[in-house]
C-alpha cells in the first residue's frame, strides 16, 4: 500500500510538473510579447514549437511578434518573408480549430488572429499596389488555402491578373472556371458588405483594369457593368465606362440593350411581359456563338433553312456550353439596334429575350448574328 501511494504521489507531482511547465511556458511568450520584447518572444516560441510544447500560444504571439517587427532589418535578416512566415501560425491556428471544435483558445483570441490576418491583407494589397504581382500571389494563394471559403482571397487573387479566367486559371490549376466566376459574382454582388465605403471606386476601378486588358474577360466585365446601376447611382464616371465598353465589343452593346427590354418589359406576341433581371454575359456562350455565327455564314444556312433554327439549336446542344435557347438573325446592317429591334419583333425570339435565363452570348459575323442564352 505505501509503495502504491508513493508510485501515485509521483505520478501526480510529475504530471503538476508538466502542467506548471506548459504554464510557465504560456506564460512567458505572452508576457514577452506583452513586454515587447519581440525577437526574444519569437526565439522562445520556435523553441516551444521545435519541442512540441505549447504550440498554440507560440504560434500566436510568434506571429503576433512578426507583425510588429516585419519591416525591422533585425527581423529581415532572419525572415526575408516575414509574412509568409506568419500565416504558418495562422494556418496552424486554423487548422487546430478545424480539429478540435470544442477548444476555446482560438474563440478567446479571435481579435489577436483576426488582427494578425488584416495585417497579411494589408500586406498582399501593397504589394499588389506596388506592382509585386509574384510576392502578392503567394500571400494571396495562402490565404485562400487557409480560408477556402472566404471568397475575397480569390476575388483579390483573381484582380491581380485582371480577372482574366485564363490567365487565373493557369496560374491556379486547382481551380475551375464555374468556381471562379461563381465566387466573383458573390463579391460583385455583395461589394459593400467587403468595402464598405470603398464599394462604388472598388467596382469603377475594377473596370478600368477590365477594360485596359486586350483580352478583357467580358464575363466578368458584364457583372460590374450590370451590378452596379443596381448599387449606385448612375455616376459620370461609370457613365463613360460603360459606353467605352459598348463601342468597343459589340456583345456589351448587344447585352445592354437586350438587358433593356427585359427590365422595361416588352410586347411579345401582343402581351405586355412583366420585368426580368438583367442577363449577364457567359465566354462560353460567347465563344460558341461566335462559332456558330461563322458556321451559319460560311454553309449559307438562311438560304435552305430560312429562320428555321432547330437544326443550329441541336447542334449548338452537342457542343460542351449548355444552351437552352437560341436567337438568330440575317441583317443587311450590322446595327445592332436593327438586330435587337428584329428579334424583338419576332415572337419566338422576344420571349426568349424576356425569358427565365440567366446568362446569355453573342456572335456575329458579317450579317450573320447569334445570340445564346442559358
Amino acid at each position: 500500500m505505501k509503495i502504491l501511494k508513493f508510485l501515485l504521489s509521483g505520478f501526480v507531482f510529475v504530471f503538476l510538473f508538466f502542467v506548471s511547465f506548459a504554464a510557465v511556458s504560456q506564460s512567458k511568450v505572452q508576457k514577452l510579447y506583452e513586454s515587447e520584447s519581440y525577437m526574444r518572444c519569437i526565439t522562445v516560441a520556435n523553441r516551444n514549437i521545435k519541442a512540441g510544447k505549447d504550440k498554440q500560444n507560440s504560434y500566436l504571439y510568434k506571429s503576433l511578434s512578426l507583425v510588429e517587427l516585419s519591416s525591422e532589418p533585425e527581423l529581415l535578416s532572419v525572415y526575408s518573408n516575414p509574412v509568409s512566415e506568419i500565416l504558418k501560425g495562422i494556418r496552424y491556428l486554423e487548422s487546430y480549430k478545424s480539429k478540435h471544435p470544442s477548444d476555446y483558445f482560438h474563440s478567446e483570441n479571435r481579435y489577436r488572429i483576426d488582427k494578425i490576418v488584416r495585417f497579411s491583407v494589408r500586406k498582399a494589397d501593397s504589394l499588389y499596389a506596388s506592382g509585386d504581382i509574384k510576392h502578392a500571389e503567394k500571400l494571396f494563394l495562402k490565404l485562400r488555402r487557409i480560408y477556402p471559403d472566404n471568397k475575397l482571397y480569390l476575388y483579390k487573387y483573381a484582380k491581380l491578373y485582371r480577372f482574366n479566367s485564363g490567365v487565373v486559371l493557369e496560374h491556379d490549376k486547382t481551380l475551375t472556371k464555374d468556381v471562379l466566376y461563381s465566387d466573383l459574382y458573390y463579391v460583385f454582388k455583395n461589394i459593400e458588405d467587403y468595402f464598405k465605403a470603398d464599394a462604388e471606386n472598388e467596382f469603377l476601378s475594377d473596370l478600368k483594369l477590365l477594360y485596359a486588358d486586350t483580352a478583357c474577360d467580358l464575363q466578368a466585365a458584364s457583372m460590374i457593368l450590370v451590378l452596379y446601376p443596381q448599387k449606385f447611382n448612375m455616376s459620370e464616371n461609370f457613365k463613360t465606362e460603360a459606353k467605352q465598353f459598348a463601342e468597343r465589343y459589340y456583345q456589351i452593346k448587344m447585352l445592354f440593350e437586350v438587358n433593356n427590354l427585359r427590365t422595361s418589359g416588352t410586347v411579345c406576341g401582343g402581351i405586355l411581359t412583366d420585368s426580368r433581371p438583367p442577363l449577364i454575359l457567359s465566354n462560353c456562350l460567347c465563344k460558341t456563338a461566335q462559332e456558330y455565327a461563322s458556321y451559319i455564314r460560311k454553309e449559307d444556312f438562311f438560304s435552305h433553312a430560312e429562320e428555321d433554327d432547330s437544326l443550329l439549336f441541336e447542334r449548338v446542344k452537342s457542343e460542351g456550353c449548355p444552351v437552352r435557347a437560341v436567337n438568330i438573325a440575317l441583317i443587311s446592317s450590322s446595327n445592332i439596334s436593327g438586330v435587337i429591334k428584329k428579334w424583338a419583333g419576332n415572337e419566338k425570339y422576344c420571349k426568349n429575350i424576356v425569358g427565365f435565363y440567366r446568362q446569355t452570348g453573342f456572335g456575329k459575323d458579317g450579317a450573320c448574328f447569334v445570340q445564346l442564352f442559358k
